[in-house]
């Protein structure tokens, strides 16, 4: 059977993105066991966004990783659940909550750091199977994403459109 989302041609850019990255959760999910990582795929950026910048506030997470602050905090509980993070009260200002990671947490990130020269070759030649540059095409459609808002674009191509047929 044909590719239904394929076939609806571009237009359909984000379910095949999330297709392609529930493909690559899934197998890092499969794979870092053997490789020794015990912390789920999607919060591996917030282990390491800790280990380089110290303690951080949930919003500065998001702001870091570029993520919406209530995805951040479902990767926090997920952390916190199998004790690699620790939370508190700022100090200063009781209402925000300040990330650190644990002892587990840093030896965690010691095991993902050393699993991450895997995933890289093997995410690269996955792209470059595609199309040679692909990861860094996508950095720039992101960036072009930034300066641009696709919302924006959205209007633009229905104004013109719209324009087109009077």
């Amino acid at each position: 059977m044909d590719d239904f989302i394929r076939q609806k041609g571009p237009a359909f850019l984000a379910h095949l993105l999330r297709r392609v990255s529930d493909e690559l959760v899934r197998g890092a999910t499969e794979w870092y066991p053997e490789a020794g990582v015990d912390a789920p795929p999607r919060t591996t950026s917030t282990l390491l966004a800790l280990d380089e910048h110290g303690p951080l506030g949930v919003t500065e997470i998001a702001g870091l990783l570029r993520q919406s602050h209530p995805l951040v905090i479902s990767w926090i509980r997920q952390l916190d659940a199998a004790g690699f993070i620790r939370s508190r009260a700022d100090a200063k200002d009781g209402r925000r909550t300040v990330i650190a990671l644990t002892t587990r947490g840093r030896e965690q990130v010691v095991r993902l750091r050393k699993a991450l020269v895997s995933m890289e070759a093997a995410s690269r030649r996955l792209m470059d199977e595609a199309a040679p540059g692909l990861f860094e095409a996508f950095a720039r459609m992101d960036e072009a994403s930034r300066q641009v808002p696709f919302a924006r674009r959205l209007r633009v191509a229905h104004a013109t459109k719209a324009a087109s047929k009077e």
